[in-house]
């Protein structure tokens, strides 16, 4: 998937939104955390905040990727809790958990919480873009 338009640097990760509606009988913000990891630009995690399956992906595209559904009777808005794991100071323990423990070392939490406030924004005006 390619990085749209949206992006918002934090630091040791870049972190890209867009909205997906190519999925059939689904649509919704997908947000996207990549780093460089051995000279390339990588997708660590991806969060598809969609209406009817809410999910996301430890290692997104690599073969020892994994995929979690998420409760949305749980959860709720996938888009918010999403926002609200990142707040809670839990991508270092995620991104780690993706494999890419050299990325989470490099982590700098305090530049990653100083930009959640732009992807708190843009996000949510991607998806007011498409509300119907």
């Amino acid at each position: 998937m390619d990085k749209d338009a949206t992006l918002v640097s934090a630091g040791a990760v870049d972190v890209a939104m867009s909205y997906r509606s190519d999925i059939p009988g689904d649509s919704g913000l997908t947000i996207q955390i990549y780093a460089e990891v051995d000279g390339q630009e990588t997708e660590l995690l991806r969060f598809d905040c969609f209406t009817n399956a809410p999910h996301y992906h430890y290692a997104p595209g690599q073969d020892s990727g994994e995929r979690v559904m998420l409760d949305a009777t749980a959860v709720g808005d996938p888009l918010a809790w999403t926002l609200e794991c990142f707040e809670r100071g839990r991508l270092r323990a995620m991104v780690e958990r993706a494999g890419y423990a050299k990325v989470a070392a490099a982590l700098d939490e305090d530049a990653f919480q100083a930009a959640l406030p732009a992807v708190g924004d843009k996000a949510r005006a991607l998806v007011a873009q498409h509300a119907s």
